[in-house]
């Protein structure tokens, strides 16, 4: 029989990456810093109020989550900047913090809800969450996380809540929110990209796939085998574009004259928009081109080699490997580098490459926001089950939300 209780059950999707925590529900995103601070004192906090200039006063640019466990506000995102003590929500792969994990969810959830009440729909109600978690953690810190998760909602007879109090420091304006957990389903962090091709490219057909997320910080290797996670040659590698943008800032550091150290975030804001040329203060324009195209290759080279030792261990229980996946903020850097590479070891033509390795465009998802995506959907697909109808694989996203500054002005 369908379990009737799962009908209005919205599913949501999330993920608390090295640099940024993303959130999906349907076609909608919402992506910011995954860091949180200590708020100020009030009295600091109305200073700031009145010497702020910024006209961006949307709330995930300028959220703070009240944090029961501590009796105090906690900036988020782009907000902690104001903060004397910032924390991480993971570092090299590795929840730091439950409670401020928490935090994560909380802004997270707040702000979805908050974009549906700006576009004159109800606030959440309701949800199924599917959520990635660093596969540094292993199973046994998901299972104590997840216990954590469950400890901090609100029992109400038979049913869980979440409670979330939320504030827009730039406005001063406070709002409650409460929303009831039907049920929490966490995974490892990739494993919402295998989701994503599975419902997307792969029609709910079941093919063994490789998916590599090559992030800020780390990237992750996760073998998908017979649609189970491979839990064993599953890994987080503390090494991602921060470490190529900042070996460019060490060579350019040691090569120029005056020796100055140009800031890696300078670097790395370049790399959206295909420009390679910085200017080194009295040494003029260096452009490091070929320095990326160096370090991306090196990278590039220390997945293969992850990868191929892994290919070892699956054909020799007899298994193989059927797709081949890059996804993540380095995938636009590395996925050419990295289809050559597969393509190399199999001796496969051109158009065979093509088509087993494949990446989030293929989707229409930019590469950051694709494990975020897949969760939604295994929160969908959950909630199928439950109702006994068949899952809706069909997504198309038409919003993303950031915490980075729009509209300054002075």
């Amino acid at each position: 029989m369908p379990d009737l209780s799962y009908k209005d059950v919205t599913p949501i999707g999330g993920e608390l990456g090295t640099s940024m925590s993303k959130f999906c529900e349907d076609g909608r995103i919402i992506a910011f810093s995954s860091v949180v601070g200590d708020g100020l004192s009030d009295s600091l906090e109305a200073n700031w109020q009145k010497m702020n200039r910024s006209t961006d006063h949307r709330w995930i640019r300028n959220l703070a989550i009240y944090d029961d466990s501590k009796n105090m506000w906690r900036y988020v995102g782009a907000m902690s900047r104001n903060s004397n003590q910032i924390n991480w929500f993971t570092h090299k792969g590795v929840i730091q913090n439950y409670a401020d994990a928490f935090i994560g969810i909380q802004a997270g959830l707040f702000c979805l809800s908050q974009e549906r009440e700006e576009n004159e729909k109800e606030p959440l109600k309701k949800v199924g969450l599917g959520f990635g978690i660093p596969v540094k953690a292993g199973e046994v810190v998901a299972e104590t996380f997840f216990n954590y998760i469950k400890s901090r909602l609100k029992a109400e007879g038979n049913e869980k809540y979440l409670y979330i109090k939320a504030k827009n420091v730039a406005t001063g304006e406070i709002k409650e929110l409460k929303i009831q957990f039907a049920f929490i389903l966490l995974q490892f962090q990739a494993y919402g990209a295998y989701m994503s091709f599975l419902m997307k490219k792969f029609g709910m057909r079941l093919y063994n796939t490789y998916v590599v997320d090559v992030g800020h910080g780390t990237w992750i290797k996760l073998p998908v085998i017979e649609n189970e996670a491979d839990i064993n040659l599953s890994d987080s590698v503390p090494e991602g574009i921060f470490t190529v943008t900042s070996n460019i800032s060490q060579i350019i550091f040691e090569s120029s004259g005056q020796r100055y150290k140009i800031p890696e975030q300078r670097i790395m804001e370049k790399l959206p928009r295909n420009e390679y040329k910085v200017e080194v203060p009295g040494s003029g324009i260096f452009d490091f081109k070929n320095i990326l195209d160096n370090e991306c290759s090196n990278l590039c080279e220390h997945i293969i080699q992850a990868v191929k030792s892994d290919l070892v261990s699956i054909n020799r229980k007899g298994k193989t490997i059927d797709y081949f996946a890059m996804v993540g903020g380095g995938a636009s850097l590395i996925f050419d580098k990295f289809k050559e590479k597969i393509r190399a070891h199999y001796n496969w033509s051109e158009e065979i490459a093509r088509d087993r390795v494949i990446s989030a465009i293929e989707l229409g998802i930019d590469h950051r926001y694709v494990n975020s995506v897949g969760f939604m959907l295994l929160a969908r697909d959950q909630i199928a089950l439950e109702l006994e109808k068949e899952v809706n694989p069909d997504f198309e996203i038409t919003n993303i939300s950031t915490d980075d500054l729009e509209n300054f002005r002075i």
